[in-house]
């Protein structure tokens, strides 16, 4: 069920995120934490230092949160509902690339 946030589909291979009616594809780089939001065969939004869809799926499936320590200035664990706030400030501020922090405290204003 989508929320003001968004929600993310973790069932199957392709990990999804449907916000303000629209489906985003997650990917990841292997060599960069990079989180990639996918529309339509377009990349619309990279957050680096960010997660891989495969830890999204472990950890959230499995009721657990993610966290990171790359800044003091925001929430340093996330559930599924925090993480989809975070997805949805980055695609809010029209910014096609940033760091999953900024994000983070963008999300902080929502």
């Amino acid at each position: 069920m989508e929320n003001d946030f968004g929600s993310l589909d973790l069932r199957s291979d392709e990990v999804t995120y449907t916000y303000k009616g629209e489906t985003y594809r997650l990917s990841s780089h292997p060599y960069e934490p990079c989180l990639y939001l996918w529309k339509d065969g377009v990349c619309v939004c990279t957050l680096h230092n960010a997660y891989n869809p495969e830890d999204l799926v472990r950890a959230f499936t499995a009721g657990k949160t993610i966290t990171t320590n790359y800044s003091k200035d925001f929430d340093k664990e996330f559930d599924e509902t925090g993480f989809c706030r975070v997805l949805s400030a980055a695609l809010d501020s029209g910014q096609d690339n940033m760091d999953l922090f900024y994000a983070a405290k963008l999300a902080k204003s929502k």
